[in-house]
């Protein structure tokens, strides 16, 4: 097999010393008991903290126990420009790929995409997933005490997997900000201790070092076995001054005056200006200006420093602290010395093609001109993985200074958007115009036209964006900005979307799947994680209208920290909190979004908030007047002639408060104009919603066909979304749309009393709290109690019967004398004494935040507990699947069916437990037999068949059961089949004395012919 690291491409202008695993000095002391240790750690716990003064040893000691290690080493040695958390990632990720070409990448395109540097580190971590390997992260002291850099650092460790372990090297205490994202359980630590020379590696240190004059074990009780200390004679400055060689810190104290002061002042003066390059080699040197430079390296290397050298003699690199300490020397140079060292140093870093390093010394040499060639270079990947604060800095130094390069403006106007800012973006496009140049721009650069064409038209100036699409290159990243625009200004609208690119573009792709309805679509599967959470925002807003509550919040919960500002987030997020149950928090989220939109000049997403904003009051059932006050605005608002989706949804929502409020004839008005829009814009999403309520209308009217059509119209479009929840939801109010279809139909098994079934199964809100310890009971197949994945050992078998029999409780609770008889069949004084000691035992297996109360009399399960019950959540998921349609619907069916094989508490022979068996197994032969019709109906016959002779052996008088069988069997090619199907179903009547019904005979009669 091919050795990984040479399928994966190093990353372009990335240092590559810096993720290559430190050589060792010449002469190293063997410490095989630190190997073991570090060794042990890890095979123990995930991560290891190696923390420790500079001069610890600490990356020695940690190079040569890894080199024993079975696993494959990554190595990032972090320097104080990767406190910048999207150049920490990709330092981190090209470390990682030279291991796991999984994680090639994987942080700089979701940062590129528009994910937040905490979410990207949480993909590349992911990425990972299969690999068994470990990570080495060296001199993190270097990151600072706090900053998003180490938030990200953090969010990287909470994914990582299991088979990764991670080693952090640092002078410092890890912040609690990473802490928190730590299981403590799984976190070891080697200490300043630990690292400390023992009186033998102490002698065989000065043994190597050629000096036999110096007691090993006073050396050690001198500096406490600090490995720089012994090795630099450091004990000896006590017969100093306590400040040493003018320094306060006793390193730099002791560098100045028993390393540097030997040293020749050409030495000495080469060795602070080389201080500004992290790799020192003679031909880095002469391009600093100094002179000589192979000659003064080889003047080094014949001294003992702090540093350590290649192979081959010709390569530099300082210790730590040793190059702290000189950058400080260099600091206190005149500021021309300074100016022109830090030039020609920035020049020798563009000509190596490290760009951005390149700027940033550039901009300290002040030498903005030449840093704006090498930062427009670049400044496109600063801003994709999102170091805006890095790119608004670079553009602030730049400043307006003539003509700047197209990617510079292209920065600009990437930088409004990624703040959510169409205002800023909008600006800079009038500035390009009024300069004459916007044309130009426009031609030249692709993006550039996409996003001036994004901030107009959110703007609210379709006809800018109009002069702007006209000239632009109709490539891929103009084609989805004007696919989304399609579902505000129907100019825009085409009929193909563009394909996903990975891009940050995508969301306006996803953003115009929603709205159309194609919601299945938004169920992205790519070969990567970033790909997959650019969606986020819509996929959460897609899990909300197909239901899917809990796991959108889940989702939600997650994404909201990292995108707490998106637009998009504002704009899905609202309905789903109203989902939940949690109306003032979706009202409030819906106020943030219009607050965010005016105050950056959104003008279209503003409207958009104040519909939903509208809706949401409407189904909250606030105050209707200022309702329509809203509407009036919106209607009175320029941009609405030309925004048709929000034109069309004003419309509904004041005919659905015309509605409530009996003006009858006006709602229907404005319901045929709202359902026209959203039909002639293929706008689906909202299109079950106004179905219903113009069916309401129609028929209030005295229109009965044209409601029907509109009803079904409702129908339609909620199957094409894969799920009937928004439909139930509006049926909710309008119950009535439902029972009328239902009358009309001719057959008794068609899609509107599917709709109606699910609308009497349909449960109530659900809300989300602060986490819980997890609580299942398995109640099909065996009985038991498990708490966060361990399974409870009840000494009393009548403990976990009794948390069933609550769970299966209205309200989960019962008084102490029906427990009695429902355990026990009596209440006497042994009965009680019992139950007290089922009580107690139940208690001691379960949280104590979720414990079985006793008050008056009565017995509560928490909620938590009873929502466990396999069999409650069997109830949850039979409802959720009667909001699906389609091979969704069965494949739910089939899914909840084989989670719950079995009997139901096959131990128990009490009566409700028998009445309860009764009960579930007659919604089993329900499911059993509503999915083999589906699957008639999908033309799966096999399953068909397979499914009725599961519906026929738990209920052999179902009778539709075994007319789905004979349709399959008839399907299948079967006569046989379709005859012994009613001659079964004859048998089994005939054991009560019944006989088939006149459906069943003709429907034989038929299918015989």
């Amino acid at each position: 097999m091919d050795d990984p690291r040479q399928t994966v491409p190093h990353a372009v202008g990335l240092i590559q010393h810096k993720i290559s695993v430190p050589d060792v000095p010449e002469r190293l002391v063997p410490r095989p008991r630190i190997a073991t240790a570090l060794d042990a750690l890890i095979e123990r716990r995930q991560v290891v903290l190696v923390l420790a003064t500079a001069g610890a040893g600490k990356t020695t000691a940690i190079t040569q126990a890894t080199a024993h290690l079975p696993h494959p080493v990554a190595w990032l040695s972090v320097d104080g420009t990767d406190a910048r958390p999207g150049r920490l990632l990709a330092y981190l990720e090209d470390a990682l790929a030279q291991h796991a070409p999984a994680a090639h990448q994987v942080a700089t395109r979701a940062l590129r995409a528009g994910i937040q540097h905490t979410e990207s580190a949480g993909l590349l971590a992911e990425s990972l997933r299969g690999h068994t390997l470990v990570l080495v992260l060296d001199n993190l002291e270097r990151l600072g005490v706090a900053g998003e850099g180490w938030e990200a650092l953090g969010s990287f460790l909470h994914y990582l997997p299991r088979t990764v372990r991670a080693v952090l090297v640092s002078r410092r205490d890890i912040p609690p900000t990473v802490h928190r994202q730590l299981d403590p359980t799984s976190v070891a630590s080697l200490r300043e201790e630990d690292l400390a020379f023992t009186v033998e590696e102490a002698a065989e240190a000065l043994r190597l070092n050629d000096n036999t004059t110096i007691d090993p074990a006073k050396a050690v009780s001198a500096t406490g076995g600090w490995v720089t200390g012994v090795l630099f004679e450091a004990w000896r400055s006590q017969e100093h001054t306590t400040v040493v060689g003018g320094e306060a810190d006793p390193l730099h104290g002791y560098i100045s005056s028993r390393i540097l002061a030997e040293l020749p002042d050409t030495d000495r003066d080469f060795l602070v200006t080389a201080a500004v390059l992290d790799e020192v080699t003679a031909e880095r040197a002469r391009a600093l200006g100094l002179a000589a430079p192979a000659r003064r390296m080889r003047s080094l290397r014949s001294v003992r420093l702090p540093v350590v050298w290649s192979g081959d003699g010709r390569t530099m690199r300082f210790h730590p602290r040793l190059r702290e300490f000189l950058l400080e020397q260099l600091g206190l140079r005149d500021d021309e010395e300074l100016r022109r060292i830090r030039l020609a140093h920035g020049r020798l870093l563009a000509g190596e093609g490290h760009d951005e390093e390149a700027t940033e010394v550039l901009l300290q040499a002040g030498e903005v001109a030449e840093a704006r060639v090498c930062g427009a270079r670049v400044i496109r990947r600063v801003i994709e993985r999102l170091d805006l604060p890095v790119a608004e800095r670079w553009l602030d130094a730049f400043g307006p200074v003539g003509p700047e390069p197209h990617e510079l403006t292209t920065a600009r106007l990437m930088l409004a958007w990624a703040r959510d800012n169409p205002r800023e973006g909008a600006a800079i496009a009038d500035a390009l115009l009024e300069s004459g140049v916007r044309d130009e721009v426009v031609e030249a650069s692709e993006r550039a036209a996409a996003l001036m064409i994004y901030c107009y038209a959110q703007c609210g100036r379709p006809a800018d964006a109009e002069e702007i699409l006209r000239l632009a290159d109709p490539g891929g990243e103009v084609a989805a900005v004007r696919y989304g625009l399609g579902t505000i200004y129907p100019s825009y609208r085409t009929d193909t979307p563009p394909e996903l690119t990975g891009g940050p573009f995508d969301a306006a792709v996803l953003v115009a799947k929603y709205w159309f309805g194609h919601l299945t679509d938004l169920d992205i599967s790519l070969q990567s994680h970033w790909g997959t959470s650019l969606a986020t925002p819509w996929q959460i807003g897609a899990l909300r209208a197909q239901g899917h509550t809990r796991r959108a919040l889940e989702l939600y919960e997650r994404a909201r920290d990292s995108v707490s500002n998106s637009l998009s987030l504002h704009a899905v997020v609202p309905e789903l909190l109203l989902d939940a149950g949690r109306p003032a928090e979706a009202i409030a989220a819906l106020e943030e979004g219009r607050k965010l939109a005016r105050d950056t000049g959104a003008h279209a997403w503003y409207i958009g908030f104040t519909e939903g904003l509208v809706k949401l009051r409407i189904v909250d059932r606030r105050d209707a007047a200022a309702s329509m006050g809203l509407l009036d605005d919106l209607e009175n608002d320029p941009l609405i002639e030309h925004a048709l989706q929000l034109r069309a949804k004003a419309r509904a929502w004041r005919g659905w408060l015309l509605l409530r409020s009996g003006a009858d004839a006006d709602a229907l008005d404005c319901l045929r104009e709202a359902a026209s829009l959203l039909k002639a814009g293929g706008l689906f999403l909202e299109l079950p919603i106004v179905g219903v309520l113009l069916a309401e209308a129609e028929w209030r009217s005295g229109h009965e066909d044209t409601a029907d059509r509109a009803a079904d119209l409702a129908l339609e479009t909620s199957a094409r979304q894969g799920s009937h929840h928004v439909l139930l939801k509006i049926l909710t109010e309008f119950p009535a749309v439902a029972s009328r279809r239902i009358d009309a139909e001719a057959e008794a098994d068609t899609p509107w009393h599917a709709v109606g079934r699910a609308l009497a199964a349909q449960g109530s809100n659900i809300k989300v709290t602060a986490r819980m310890p997890t609580v299942t009971v398995s109640e099909f197949g065996r009985h038991a109690l498990i708490v966060d994945g361990v399974e409870a050992r009840l000494r009393i078998s009548k403990s976990l019967e009794l948390l069933s029999y609550l769970g299966s409780r209205p309200g989960h609770t019962a008084d102490r004398p029906r427990v009695l008889e429902a355990l026990f069949a009596r209440d006497d004084r042994s009965t009680r004494a019992y139950l007290r000691q089922a009580v107690h035992q139940l208690n001691l297996a379960l949280p104590p935040q979720l414990r079985l109360t006793v008050e008056r009399n009565r017995l509560s399960l928490a909620d938590e507990v009873a929502q466990g019950c396999q069999s409650l959540l069997m109830d949850a998921d039979l409802a959720h699947a009667h909001r699906l349609t389609g091979q969704a619907r069965l494949s739910a069916t089939e899914a909840l069916l084989a989670r719950n094989e079995g009997d139901y508490l096959p131990d128990r022979t009490s009566q409700w437990v028998e009445a309860r068996r009764r009960v579930l197994s007659q919604q089993t032969a329900d499911a059993l037999s509503s999915a083999a019709d589906l699957a008639l109906q999908l033309h799966r016959y096999g399953d068909a068949v397979r499914l009725c002779e599961q519906a026929t052996a738990s209920d052999p008088l179902r009778e539709v059961a075994w007319r789905v069988r004979m349709r399959a069997a008839n399907a299948l090619g079967d006569d046989d089949g379709v005859l012994t199907a009613y001659q079964g179903c004859e048998t089994a009547l005939a054991r009560i004395d019944a006989t088939p019904s006149r459906s069943t005979r003709k429907l034989l009669a038929q299918l015989q012919r």
